[in-house]
């Protein structure tokens, strides 16, 4: 099932509100990655920025399945870095 989020955390996972980015770096994700940050911690921001990605799916996509561990937010994140990069799998990884 796609979730936004799962709301349970795993062992030894960080709170993405208490991961720390480095806001003097030059390198180009720092930025995003704060941004993403930002959005993940308002919950109203991120309400309705899920609503209108769940506006834009496919007609035909079932929502009550998908891949473990895949939730809305990661493929989200995933997009925006791979977007705002310009870069291909490789690098992501």
């Amino acid at each position: 099932m796609r979730h936004v989020r799962n709301p349970q955390m795993e062992l030894g996972e960080v709170r993405v509100e208490d991961i720390r980015i480095n806001p003097k770096s030059r390198d180009d994700i720092p930025a995003l990655l704060l941004g993403l940050q930002h959005l993940y911690s308002d919950e109203e921001s991120r309400s309705r920025l899920f609503a209108l990605l769940d506006e834009h799916l496919l007609v035909g996509v079932d929502r009550t399945v998908g891949r473990p561990g895949m939730e809305m937010w990661r493929i989200l994140v995933m997009g925006v870095v791979m977007q705002g990069l310009g870069c291909d799998y490789d690098r992501l990884h």
